[in-house]
């Protein structure tokens, strides 16, 4: 079974239990907070190990986790007796994306060559909106990558839309490298 698989389920069922229980931001902040724990390398590498024992694992969990949403707390022991803990920072991320869905708020990458102005922003992010490419809220990260040379690329729901320069270029390069003289057999 995929990862994705696996984590979606999990994600699905402790999602619609926040939602049942009208819990849904509470368990979204103690999944958001899950979500930096498992970036930490050395918890990772303490998930992992198979010679540790899982009643030692649920008690470092328990520990970890003592003030965060009950059935998150179950979810994760769960994933642990069924040998599932490398997935959690994977679980946390597919839980994010499903609320960011329910709330209707687009998770945004833009890059560009050189830092631009929140109006600048703002009506590059609008013109994906009214395209209904872009929910209405926007969860934004931004990055400067001078090597892209000029314009920007914009990633979101798995998409990604490449204005650079470089990009361009690189597609120029391309089509000049074909030989428009020999025929194609």
């Amino acid at each position: 079974m995929s990862i994705l698989r696996i984590v979606s389920r999990y994600a699905k069922s402790i999602f619609d239990l926040a939602k049942a229980e009208g819990n849904l931001d509470q368990v979204h902040d103690d999944v958001m907070n899950a979500w930096e724990v498992a970036k930490n390398r050395e918890f990772a590498d303490f998930l992992k190990s198979p010679i540790i024992p899982i009643n030692k694992k649920k008690d470092v969990i328990d520990a970890v986790f003592a003030k965060s949403d009950k059935y998150l707390v179950k979810t994760f022991h769960v994933m642990i007796e069924h040998k599932r803990e490398p997935y959690m920072g994977d679980f946390c991320r597919t839980f994010h994306l499903m609320y960011n869905k329910e709330k209707h708020v687009s998770a945004v990458h833009l890059t560009t060559a050189v830092e631009l102005s929140e109006g600048t922003i703002n009506d590059l992010l609008e013109t994906f909106k009214t395209k209904g490419l872009l929910e209405p809220q926007v969860d934004l990260i931004k990055e400067v990558n001078p090597s892209i040379i000029g314009g920007f690329i914009l990633e979101f729901d798995g998409q990604v839309y490449n204005a650079s320069l470089l990009h361009q270029l690189d597609q120029m390069k391309k089509q000049f490298s074909e030989n428009l003289y020999t025929k194609n057999i």
